[in-house]
């Protein structure tokens, strides 16, 4: 079953917002997030990522410190989301 919905982070004093599709395959949790604003397309190639697990984002390896602040700032985001929402 996929689960789709908006959330809004916030990185570098601003507020963006991402579309997020959780999908659930085989009792794992499959994340797929896709960046609003296009200026943080630099920090985030292609303005997406997926990653698999909640704490799955931990373990991607960006070149760029600003852009593993970015994906942690999305990531606690989402947990707010999931939880705060059955």
């Amino acid at each position: 079953m996929a689960r789709i919905f908006t959330t809004r982070f916030n990185f570098n004093h601003q507020v963006y917002d991402a579309i997020v599709t959780v999908i659930n395959q085989e009792g794992k949790l499959n994340f797929n997030v896709k960046v609003l604003d296009s200026e943080l397309h630099d920090l985030l190639p292609g303005g997406h990522v997926n990653y698999q697990g909640r704490e799955g984002f931990r373990h991607i390896e960006l070149d760029h410190h600003l852009s593993q602040h970015l994906l942690n700032s999305i990531a606690l985001s989402i947990e707010d989301h999931l939880v705060s929402k059955p």
